[in-house]
């Protein structure tokens, strides 16, 4: 989506804000965050994995953001390169004055190359919460959206829980961990504490046509909440919905990650077994050589990479994931 000249990457809405005259950055758009159960109606709101993306010729530019509800952090990046990072406190519209840096125009270019983004282009990563743009002023200099062969050229369209959803520290996530390995570019579509699969979520994924891979991190949201045969019957609409509409696309279930009910005997232990079941018989009824299971237990293989919930992972759990998982999907797409 673009936007007087800004790419706004992973935006499926922009919304103005009257009592600001910005606009909210969302991943979702209003009619399906006001068809999500509830917790998700306000979780889709959240910009997480969204970012503008620009380049221009001005050495000092100056990029206007609020987030209304909390204090949050912004992270900027200059291509594949981190550049700054910044807190934002609640409520504030507050207006960030980004430098050029110098040494990487003194550098052989193709170097930065690396990460699959042109160095030219100005990253603007936003987090877990909601966010209003107020804009970009350039001083009289022109701003451009990025090109196409500026940005990875293998787009990702992930979906899961708060684990997929990801950290404060956003580009610490495992899919965007996963992502620079891969040199893909993921668009974060999880709802953390509300990935119900509901009918409006799975046909809004299944609708868009902008990614070449996808991963379904399935399961551990509605453990507790639904029975299995419902999750069976949602995760069933889910994959036969994109399949419809992509049936050549690489997909991959990942199933539920190891967690405090993985080395226990209790009701959690059963259903994470019932779920990561059916995943597996999903994928024998299609039996599709496009469509792949990825074992949670495989990506997430140090149990103490979990913070002390025994559910999330720490930055270390998601560092170690992003590496484990681009080897097993590239693993998969080079035998396919």
């Amino acid at each position: 989506m673009i936007r007087d000249e800004v790419y706004i990457h992973n935006a499926a809405e922009l919304e103005p804000d009257p009592r600001t005259g910005g606009i909210y950055v969302r991943r979702f758009p209003r009619e399906v965050r006001h068809a999500l159960e509830d917790r998700g109606r306000w979780i889709s709101e959240e910009a997480s994995g969204c970012e503008l993306r620009f380049v221009t010729t001005a050495k000092t530019i100056r990029v206007s953001l609020c987030i209304p509800e909390c204090d949050g952090e912004i992270f900027v990046y200059k291509g594949g390169l981190f550049h700054s990072q910044h807190r934002l406190q609640a409520g504030q519209f507050r207006t960030l004055q980004l430098e050029e840096p110098v040494r990487p125009n003194q550098t052989d270019r193709a170097q930065l190359l690396q990460s699959g983004f042109a160095p030219e282009v100005w990253r603007i990563c936003l987090g877990r919460y909601t966010c209003v743009w107020g804009g970009v002023q350039a001083f009289g200099h022109p701003v451009r959206p990025p090109q196409a062969d500026e940005m990875p050229q293998l787009r990702w369209l992930a979906y899961g829980s708060s684990i997929t959803h990801g950290l404060y520290n956003h580009p610490m996530t495992y899919i965007h961990q996963a992502a620079r390995h891969l040199g893909a570019d993921v668009m974060n579509k999880a709802l953390s504490g509300s990935c119900l699969i509901e009918k409006e979520a799975a046909d809004f994924l299944a609708a868009a046509d902008d990614w070449q891979i996808a991963t379904l991190e399935l399961g551990v949201n509605m453990r507790g909440r639904f029975t299995p045969e419902q999750f069976l019957e949602r995760s069933a609409y889910l994959l036969d919905r994109i399949r419809a509409r992509h049936p050549d696309k690489p997909l991959f279930l990942i199933t539920i990650f190891p967690n405090f009910a993985t080395f226990a005997d209790n009701e959690v232990t059963e259903t994470d077994l019932r779920y990561n079941d059916m995943l597996r018989e999903h994928a024998h009824r299609l039996n599709d050589p496009q469509l792949h299971v990825i074992e949670g237990s495989r990506v997430l293989d140090d149990f103490s990479g979990l913070s002390v919930d025994l559910v999330h992972p720490s930055e270390y759990g998601h560092v170690r994931m992003g590496c484990n998982l681009a080897g097993l999907m590239k693993q998969a797409l080079n035998n396919a």
